[in-house]
């Protein structure tokens, strides 16, 4: 079995929904063991995301995003979404692994397994699929993700009651910069060009992360 990894990042993220009352649903892991020679679809498993597998099986926070699965009879899973993403998106995309995905819209979150060092953490990039495929840097690994998101919640203003489905006038990425240029690590990535190649297509990625969290981007 291999070593517990410490996630203070999802640790943060529970605390944050708990403390705010923010829904939240985890259940118990799967039976199912990832090692580091695990792969999904063809794309070497994340140590610190096998981490959160081995934590809880399934992770929703209302409203924002939730963790797929590993394995699920009904619900979109780890492995299958993988594998229809491998054949509908063309590299570099397609070499992404997603590991979740937005409670509202199309959106997921996924890593990048081509930045890793050698069975490192992967970086973290949310992808938007709508319309020209492009990918936002948001964590230089899975549990800096999660810290940035509680980070995130936490400085939410206060829902008035009676209107806890009311659209949010906020949303992630974009309004999360301050949180994201705090991941040093991610920032210095960005800066030395290694996310380029996944937003030279878009002028609004490009232009986001020049400006909110000042790492340029090679043209």
């Amino acid at each position: 079995m291999q070593p517990a990894t410490v996630l203070p990042g999802l640790e943060h993220l529970l605390e944050v929904c708990r403390s705010r009352a923010h829904a939240l649903k985890l259940e118990p892991p799967l039976p199912i063991e990832f090692t580091a020679e695990s792969s999904v679809a063809g794309q070497p498993m994340d140590s610190q995301l096998a981490a959160v597998h081995a934590r809880a099986g399934y992770l929703w926070v209302r409203d924002e995003f939730s963790v797929l699965p590993a394995r699920h009879p009904w619900r979109p899973d780890l492995y299958r979404v993988n594998e229809h993403w491998r054949r509908d998106w063309e590299e570099p995309f397609g070499s992404l692994l997603v590991f979740a995905r937005d409670d509202r819209l199309a959106y997921c979150y996924a890593t990048v397994p081509g930045l890793a060092g050698e069975r490192g953490p992967q970086p973290v990039v949310w992808v938007d699929v709508y319309e020209a495929l492009y990918a936002v840097p948001i964590a230089s690994d899975i549990d800096h993700f999660f810290d940035t998101y509680a980070h995130y919640l936490e400085a939410a203003p206060r829902v008035p009651e009676g209107e806890e489905h009311a659209l949010p006038s906020r949303t992630f990425p974009w309004s999360a910069a301050d949180f994201i240029a705090r991941d040093r690590a991610l920032v210095e990535l960005i800066r030395v060009g290694r996310f380029d190649f996944l937003m030279k297509a878009n002028a609004r990625a490009r232009e986001w992360v020049e400006t909110r969290l000042s790492a340029p981007v090679r043209r």
